[in-house]
């Protein structure tokens, strides 16, 4: 379970967060709504781990998540960030992407999983085509099928839909979260999504 508890943030003495607490179990996906601005990407990152909290904790099955001031490589195991940024490799296949951190000691394994995760992006016919040449939309895919390759715990998804299209964001959507409930994966969204809890970001703050 992730567990964040009165959690602050300021930024050059501008308080970024207030006393954000929030419970999230495995399966369960949390959206974080707000306008933009609001702070909803500075709390992803401070659950990764890339920044630390000025107050309150954050943990995962009641272990700290720490910040660089106590951890020296960001991020960890068990959790993976899709930033709005993608950070893909653009001279390799879609394939290639995917299935960049899996062993190559299982060639069928590795083969059958990329394989999997094409299907739930809705990449088919791609997987073969170096990213340079995709859309943006088709990045953003990609980046939410790699992060989903190592079978993380929880998940950390900053405006995951934003580049794709009205055609196919609902079932893509559907897709990504019946796939992270059906392995019970937790996850964070920044997309205001139908999840069982949402927490405002801004003026008031709550949980459900």
């Amino acid at each position: 379970m992730l567990s964040l508890t009165e959690v602050s943030f300021r930024y050059n003495k501008r308080t970024v967060l207030n006393n954000i607490s929030a419970r999230v179990e495995s399966g369960d996906c949390l959206a974080i709504v707000g306008e933009s601005g609001s702070g909803k990407s500075t709390l992803l990152k401070l659950i990764f781990g890339q920044m630390d909290v000025d107050g309150g904790s954050i943990t995962w099955n009641d272990k700290p998540i720490l910040g660089p001031k106590n951890k020296l490589v960001v991020g960890h195991d068990f959790m993976k960030y899709v930033a709005q940024e993608f950070d893909l490799m653009p001279y390799t296949s879609v394939s290639e992407n995917i299935g960049d951190h899996l062993s190559n000691f299982y060639p069928e394994e590795k083969k059958e999983r990329v394989t999997e995760l094409i299907k739930v992006v809705e990449l088919e016919g791609y997987e073969h085509t170096k990213v340079q040449f995709l859309s943006g939309g088709q990045k953003q895919r990609v980046a939410l099928a790699r992060a989903l390759a190592k079978r993380p715990e929880i998940m950390l998804l900053d405006e995951p839909f934003s580049h794709i299209d009205n055609f196919k964001k609902q079932t893509l959507r559907r897709n990504v979260f019946d796939y992270l409930k059906t392995n019970n994966i937790a996850c964070e969204s920044t997309s205001n999504v139908d999840v069982r809890a949402r927490i405002s970001i801004g003026k008031s703050y709550y949980c459900t």
